[in-house]
């Protein structure tokens, strides 16, 4: 059930999901709108859930709608009565998890992931309005020339990629009674991301950082607090059945290591890496790092033209660079493990030579 506990009101958590003895869980928290800084909602009393609290992004989605909203936060282990209590009420459901984890070795297959088909059915019952589906850009694969527009060509390489585009398909056959709207976010980045940017800080860390083309290539990035108001964006203004890509600015990875870097004060080179370097030194049966999937990541442009979400939902990110992040990001990255910032920051160099 959802109720309010003495922690309720304007600066407290409200409708703390409870499990079957009445006992507060980690699984369902509520937060409660605390101003309208921001685009407003079109309906502020709309109830919001957010399926992933605990989690990088779904974190960074519930603090961004709780501006604006109520939000019921749970967690993608939730178990079946907290969900179906935690629903009842609720209009709109944000499905921010990470149902398949980009640095582990996956398999192509062709059904949902549980969490997917449980909240389905969770939403049906309860009559929910609108699931707004936080997908990723790597749906279109590695290898574009120009940039990806909505209506560019759908090339999935790696098994990560076909699943999540597979995910897409599934929601809109099986939902078809729900208002289903999918957002594309660019690569996202932020405050508690847990692949990508620990990884490097660590081999920064260690005095030398290898990324493919030296972290060149030019990217479309997207603050995570962003994608939160793209979410918020989609729940009030989006089309039924459209997919629609957010993203941010324009920059490179070499240009977050540099900022990171700084803001955790240590100093690295940056050179080149060679691709599939690391699957020939990599423990059998362990995650490699870096993977085929991250090389390609790193390595490949992914620019994109988000004119559309830009034009139909009314929203604009609100970061504009990653120097404009780091305030918030600071203390983050120099507590990474394996990060000790020692001395004064030193600017991040790259050898011309490589």
């Amino acid at each position: 059930m959802v109720d309010s506990g003495p922690e309720g009101g304007a600066n407290g958590r409200q409708g703390a999901a409870r499990d079957h003895r009445g006992a507060p869980t980690a699984q369902g928290t509520a937060r409660q709108a605390l101003n309208s800084r921001r685009t407003p909602c079109f309906n502020p009393g709309a109830l919001h859930l957010v399926i992933g609290a605990g989690e990088f992004l779904g974190d960074h989605v519930s603090r961004a709608l709780a501006a604006e909203a109520p939000v019921i936060e749970l967690r993608a282990d939730v178990d079946d009565e907290t969900l179906a209590d935690a629903i009842k009420s609720v209009e709109v459901v944000h499905i921010c998890a990470q149902t398949w984890s980009p640095a582990s070795r996956l398999k192509n297959r062709r059904e949902p992931p549980e969490l997917l088909r449980r909240i389905v059915e969770a939403a049906r019952r309860a009559g929910v309005r609108r699931l707004v589906h936080v997908s990723t850009i790597d749906v279109y694969g590695p290898d574009h020339g120009g940039k990806i527009t909505e209506k560019s060509k759908l090339k999935p390489t790696h098994p990560y990629e076909r699943l999540k585009l597979y995910e897409e398909t599934w929601l809109a056959d099986a939902a078809p009674a729900l208002e289903v709207v999918v957002l594309r976010p660019a690569r996202i980045f932020g405050r508690g991301e847990d692949w990508m940017l620990p990884n490097l800080m660590r081999a920064i860390a260690r005095g030398r950082v290898w990324v493919p083309g030296g972290g060149r290539v030019m990217q479309t990035f997207i603050a995570a607090e962003d994608v939160g108001r793209a979410c918020l964006a989609a729940a009030d203004r989006g089309r039924p059945g459209k997919i629609y890509l957010v993203g941010g600015f324009d920059a490179t990875w070499r240009d977050l290591l540099e900022s990171s870097a700084r803001a955790a004060g240590i100093g690295a080179e940056i050179v080149n890496v060679r691709a599939l370097a690391a699957e020939t030194t990599a423990p059998r049966g362990e995650d490699v790092w870096p993977n085929v999937l991250a090389v390609d990541v790193m390595g490949k442009a992914h620019l994109f033209d988000d004119s559309v979400s830009r034009r139909e939902l009314t929203w604009s990110p609100s970061v504009g660079s990653f120097e404009q992040a780091m305030p918030h990001m600071a203390s983050w990255l120099s507590e990474l493990p394996g990060v000790e910032p020692y001395g004064r920051a030193e600017e991040a160099t790259s050898p011309p030579t490589r």
